[in-house]
């Protein structure tokens, strides 16, 4: 038998997968019942030891949808991820990030160096927990904002690290919490060489991959530390819609004047943007943030679900 527990669960999945195998025959093969082979597989792929694949392309309505949102909104790539009736949100999810891993890995796989920056959120996280691995020294990525809560503690959305990890890419870090307690700390902060190395370095990416949030009152941002009810509470009040890297908008992209958009720490994003930045959002909660964001220009990609690619063109 296997050494560890992981090994025998990759070297099920590589009998089923690669060589073909019945579950009846791996189960001779380890003395296994039919079904402890089937959760061992099923472990597998929740682990990602197995990374299935599927060409969406071929889902002629997907493309069609894509196409008009290209042509409605100019912009330079549209991938809609299939979505099927009563879909639940995680599965909608589930369809965006498996789209979105896809594009990225077509980015990676590019003959040449290809510098990449990143934002934050769950939906990116789980796009890069998707892709497969890659030795791509030649490659680079950076953030786009700040990776700390204002207490100092490390963000749950540092993506550079595992995007890195997945990649091989050399990997940057913008030294600073996403908001700063006054605008004059951000003024400091934005002066140091550092900073302004990394900033720099984001500025001249060939890609960045964003995500488009809601403004709520169960923003990530309150969870967090980044904002205080009230500060959020008046956001809301005054017409935020969404947000991109901590900047918040309204229903028509444009900026909230605002106190708190004014101590963001992060590459500055100002529309209309000609750096090619994807935005990867979907599900019925992002309708009209990714509206507000086609809208005001702050994206020029977008990755999305049909159901969101069908409102955003009746809108």
């Amino acid at each position: 038998m296997p050494g560890s527990k992981t090994e025998l669960l990759a070297r099920i999945a590589w009998l089923y997968y690669v060589n073909e195998k019945t579950q009846e025959e791996i189960g001779r093969l380890y003395n296994m019942s039919r079904p402890s082979v089937q959760r061992c597989l099923n472990e597998a792929q929740n682990q990602g030891i197995v990374v299935t694949r599927l060409d969406h392309s071929l889902i002629e309505g997907c493309m069609e949808i894509a196409l008009k949102l290209i042509e409605r909104f100019d912009l330079n790539l549209c991938e809609v991820a299939p979505t099927f009736p009563k879909s639940a949100t995680k599965e909608i999810l589930d369809s965006v990030c498996e789209t979105g891993a896809l594009v990225m890995e077509r980015f990676v796989r590019d003959p040449d160096p290809v510098s990449f920056a990143l934002g934050s959120g769950t939906t990116l996280k789980e796009c890069i927990k998707r892709m497969n691995h890659f030795d791509r020294v030649d490659h680079s990525v950076t953030t786009l904002a700040g990776l700390t809560t204002p207490n100092g503690t490390p963000s749950e959305f540092d993506l550079v690290t595992p995007f890195s990890e997945k990649t091989g890419a050399m990997r940057f870090f913008l030294p600073a919490p996403l908001v700063l307690p006054s605008k004059e700390e951000k003024q400091k902060l934005m002066e140091l060489s550092i900073y302004q190395v990394v900033e720099t370095i984001a500025l001249k990416a060939e890609v960045s991959f964003v995500s488009v949030a809601p403004l709520n009152l169960d923003s990530p941002f309150l969870k967090e530390g980044f904002v205080e009810s009230f500060e959020l509470t008046n956001l809301i009040k005054t017409g935020a819609c969404g947000e991109i890297l901590g900047r918040v908008f309204d229903k028509n992209g444009v900026l909230i004047n605002s106190d708190f958009n004014e101590r963001i720490a992060g590459v500055s994003l100002t529309p209309p943007n000609k750096r090619f930045i994807i935005g990867v959002s979907g599900g019925p909660s992002k309708h009209m943030p990714l509206l507000a964001a086609l809208r005001g220009e702050w994206i020029n990609g977008l990755i999305t679900d049909e159901d969101s690619a069908k409102f955003l063109l009746e809108h």
